[in-house]
Formats: structure tokens, C-alpha cells, sequence
């Protein structure tokens, strides 16, 4: 039930069992729940924008810290937004702003607190592009934490930096401007993490692409946590929260694993490439991850005496159905070790005249040939053989008599005579 209702996996773990067991006993039950959810959710947004509304007279535009424009927000909201990082007109302490103009959009303040976690992330197959993710708390205990992410165009953010001078130096990157944010982020309580910089530790962290249920994303793997992005909801998981590791599901291409906390909750995602396996192996062994791949929930249940030999014979009756079938396989080793067939292969190669399927006598009178005039019936053909043979043998009879010779011949020679 969980798994193909999104909100469900919003809600605390208490009310989420509730519901869901409600929903196992009345299914339609869960449209009217998540209705009531989706209108809960907008009023909150509708009385988080009333308070900001109410302070935007209070912000001076000449506190800010740093501003970057026009960046492409796409959750919570989807649009084209000014990042500001300014210090509070009633606490003078730092903020972080979305503003659409002068209007804000978003606030986060007591960012030592309030900012659980923050790092700069890949975006697969965009290699201009690069995610600004924050996992928050809105205002210091109001509960359940929220997604920021922010796309970033490298080239433009490059091209702010240089304009505003914040960049000097003739090799001008896009790592500079990613290590200038971070300092700037720790000098207002927090720290944006950057894995997969150039210029991170020697360790390695990866991303795959994956789903979950119908939805595709990309799972990373980073120094402390795993993050599954980006379609709502986003999960982000601490390493020291995942009890285990399980997969499931492998075949030559593809294989499933699934992740199992500390409280007991199961996230499952799939069609994970094959070659993807040793790194997610290496990095749960690392994280000291428990792999219960061979527990004996996963392991296949013992059958019975008359279930194995029913199944057996079940297995070679339908083996023998195939052989019969198919008659030749592609899949049959291309040596043999039966004389017999070999032999047998010979034998029926020695009579064929290369062509396959030839009509036998008993067939063609089958069919009817044998009264029209163009066919000849085998027999004919078979005593003309016959007469040729017996032909043959009197031909090489007589040439091996002696011939007499005849008075006044001579036995040297042909007789013939050559100027």
C-alpha cells in the first residue's frame, strides 16, 4: 500500500501504520486520505508565505552575504530564483532566502540547527550541470524535515562569479566558485559537503540509476548518507541509520537491493545494473553494513519427498518434450561423443544428394504422381540402374579376354601403320 502512495511515506511512522491499515480494510479509503493530506499541505504552505509576506518590509537589501541569481529551484517549488544568504532584520542572525524579486519564497533561519545536511551532487548525463542540495527544518522544532534543490548551470554560475570579482586569477573554474560557497556556508553555521569534487579525499563515492516502484532516480552513495532523488518524495538516509543490505532479484543484467533501518522500515529499488554491484558491495562493507543476501528468510524453502519427485519428473518430461520438438538445438556442443550419431550422421550424408526434404516413392504415390506423365516412378528409375550395371559388367568381361590372333598377323603392335 505504501509503496504506490508517495504521501504515505510523508507521514510519521505511527500515523502512516494507521493508515495503511485502514486502507488494507477499506481500499478506497486511501483517495480520501490523501486528499486530506494535499489540503493540509497547502494551507501550510498558504500560512508560511502570510508569515514571510509579513516580514519582507523588515529585510534591508544591503545585509546581504552572498547572492547568486537566477538559479532553476526545482523542489519545493519550481522556478527561476535569487539564493540569498543574509543576516535577519529581528535576530541579526544569518538566514537563507529564495526571493523572486523582493519577494520571498522561502526562509530558513537558525541554520546551525535548522540545515541537517548539504552537498553539492552530479547530475547524471549533464556534465554542465551540478545539484545544490539542503535537507531542512523550517523553523527550530516544527517537525518533519523538507528538500531544497537547487540545478546549477556551471557556466553561468562561473560567468556571476567573474562579474561580480569574486574570482581572480587567470584559470577561473567552477571548482573555485563551489569552494568559495562552502566557505561561505561555514562561516554562517553550516557546511555544504563536496564528494565528487576533483579536489575531495582519495576515497571514491559513486551514483547509480535506479527505481523505486514506478519511479526512476538515482541513488548516491556519499560519505555519511544515501540519497535517493530526485522525484518526491526525496529519501536521505544516515549510513549509521541502515540496519541491513539485502539483494534480491539478480539476473545477468540487473539485480534489486534493499534497505532495511534501525526501526524497522524497508525502501526497495531496482534494475540496478550489474556493474554497479562490486562498488555497492565495497561501500556497504566499509560502512560495516550487516548483508543478509543469505538469511533464511531469503533462502528457498525445503520441499517435501512427493513435491521433489514430483517436480522431477515434471522437469524431465518437459526436458523430453523439448528434445522431441526441437530435434536439433543451436545450443549443442559443436563435438560429439557418440559414434553412433556420428556414424548415423555419416551414413545418411553418403545417401543424400545435398538437398533436404526429398519426397520418398511411397510419398509421391501419395500425392498422386504417379499417374501424370512428367514424373517418372522410382522403380524405372531403379531398373534402368539395374540395366546399366549389368551393362557394365559384360563390357569389362569382354575387354578382358585375349583376342586370337589371325593367320599372317603379326603380335606386335597395333596393326596400323604411321608415315
Amino acid at each position: 500500500m505504501a509503496n504506490g502512495n508517495s504521501f504515505l511515506d510523508e507521514l510519521p511512522k505511527s500515523l502512516k501504520t494507521e493508515v495503511s491499515e485502514i486502507c488494507e480494510k477499506l481500499p478506497s479509503a486511501i483517495g480520501i486520505f490523501e486528499q486530506v493530506f494535499e489540503y493540509a499541505k497547502g494551507s501550510q504552505v498558504a500560512q508560511k508565505r502570510a508569515k514571510i509576506s509579513e516580514s519582507e518590509s523588515a529585510l534591508n537589501p544591503n545585509a546581504a552575504i552572498f547572492t547568486l541569481k537566477d538559479v532553476s529551484v526545482l523542489s519545493p517549488v519550481r522556478k527561476k530564483l535569487d539564493l540569498v544568504i543574509s543576516t535577519s532584520p529581528e535576530t541579526t542572525k544569518p538566514i537563507l532566502l529564495l526571493l523572486k524579486d523582493t519577494n520571498m519564497q522561502l526562509k530558513i533561519s537558525e541554520l546551525s540547527q535548522n540545515v541537517k545536511f548539504a552537498s553539492f551532487l552530479p547530475v547524471p548525463e549533464k556534465p554542465n550541470s551540478m545539484y545544490l542540495y539542503f535537507h531542512y527544518i523550517e523553523d527550530a522544532g516544527a517537525g518533519q524535515a523538507d528538500s531544497l534543490l537547487i540545478n546549477l548551470n556551471k557556466d553561468a554560475v562561473l560567468k556571476q562569479f567573474q562579474n561580480s570579482g569574486i574570482l581572480a586569477g587567470p584559470e577561473q573554474t567552477f571548482e573555485q566558485c563551489i569552494e568559495y560557497m562552502r566557505k561561505q556556508a561555514i562561516l554562517v553555521g553550516f557546511r555544504i559537503s563536496s564528494p565528487f569534487s576533483s579536489l575531495a579525499s582519495e576515497t571514491v563515492y559513486f551514483h547509480v540509476e535506479c527505481h523505486r516502484g514506478i519511479k526512476e532516480g538515482t541513488l548516491y552513495f556519499l560519505p555519511n548518507h544515501l540519497l535517493f532523488g530526485f522525484k518526491k518524495p526525496i529519501l536521505l538516509f544516515n549510513s549509521q541509520d541502515i540496519e541491513s543490505i539485502t539483494y534480491s532479484s539478480i539476473t545477468r543484467v540487473t539485480f534489486n537491493v534493499t534497505i532495511t533501518s534501525k526501526v524497522g522500515e524497508k525502501y526497495e529499488f531496482s534494475m540496478i545494473d550489474q556493474n554497479e554491484f562490486t562498488k555497492i558491495d565495497e561501500y556497504v562493507k566499509t560502512k560495516q553494513v550487516t548483508d543478509r543476501s543469505m538469511s533464511d528468510e531469503f533462502k528457498a524453502k525445503p520441499m517435501g519427498k512427493g513435491q521433489k519427485l514430483v517436480e522431477g519428473n515434471s522437469a524431465l518430461r518437459e526436458a523430453a518434450q523439448q528434445l522431441e520438438g526441437e530435434g536439433s538445438s543451436t545450443e549443442l556442443p559443436l563435438e560429439s561423443d557418440d559414434e553412433e550419431e556420428d556414424e548415423d550422421f555419416r551414413a545418411e550424408s553418403e545417401l543424400s544428394d545435398g538437398s533436404e526434404g526429398d519426397p520418398s516413392d511411397a510419398e509421391l504415390r501419395d500425392e498422386g504422381y504417379n499417374g501424370n506423365p512428367e514424373y517418372v516412378h522410382m522403380e524405372e528409375y531403379e531398373a534402368e540402374a539395374n540395366g546399366d550395371e549389368q551393362l557394365d559388367d559384360e563390357l569389362r568381361d569382354y575387354a578382358s579376354e585375349d583376342i586370337p590372333l589371325g593367320e599372317g598377323e603379326e603380335e606386335d603392335g597395333s596393326g596400323v601403320e604411321y608415315d
